[in-house]
């Protein structure tokens, strides 16, 4: 699932909720402030479906695996959290992240970052998912060649989600990371003032 993550202090998150509980609601509101035109700006960059190739749009009869382009449900499928992730398969978590859920959006974000998948044709055997088994082998190649160019950012690259956080010139993530210094600086101003209560 392509995801923008701003990591920070999570201890400090799980702190603020149990003896500040005000700061991190004010900071919660600050991340949605920072992180909300960016999702906006990706939502407006995705193409109506009837601009997409017939081929990947959605069709009752068909019970294909591969998901179908859906603009509707690919908009509303992008975005924010402000809750401290699950640590990923390396131990890091996010303070807040813009995400894609709609597994076509997904597709259209990233397809192509390491060029089209190797063919080996309908019949092959195996279930990898790395590999492309469409009829003809310049599909692959085609597929990423109609969806348009990839926009690189700091944080990867993509048509949606990417593309709008290249365009947001670090204005956002500046913002996410003034939010999380404020509230970490408060938080210990009053823990010095002694001042902190559990929050019931």
């Amino acid at each position: 699932m392509p995801a923008v993550e701003i990591r920070g202090n999570t201890d400090l998150r799980a702190a603020l909720r149990r003896f500040a509980p005000d700061l991190s609601k004010a900071l919660a509101k600050e991340l949605r402030v920072a992180l909300m035109p960016v999702v906006k700006e990706a939502r407006g960059f995705v193409p109506a479906t009837s601009d997409i190739m017939r081929g990947w749009q959605p069709r009752s009869f068909s019970d294909a695996r591969f998901p179908f382009y859906d603009s509707k449900l690919i908009i509303k499928g992008i975005t924010f959290s402000t809750s401290v992730s699950k640590p990923d398969k390396n131990g890091f978590t996010s303070n807040a992240r813009i995400i894609n859920k709609n597994a076509a959006g997904a597709i259209y974000e990233t397809a192509g970052r390491i060029g089209p998948q190797p063919w080996v044709g309908p019949k092959a055997g195996g279930s990898s998912h790395k590999v492309s088994r469409s009829n003809w082998s310049g599909a692959g190649e085609q597929f990423i060649s109609n969806l348009g160019p990839l926009t690189s950012s700091l944080r990867g690259r993509g048509r949606l989600i990417f593309r709008a956080w290249a365009n947001s010139r670090g204005v956002a993530e500046g913002a996410a990371m003034k939010a999380i210094s404020k509230a970490t600086k408060e938080f210990y101003k009053r823990s010095n003032a002694g001042t902190l209560r559990k929050a019931a």
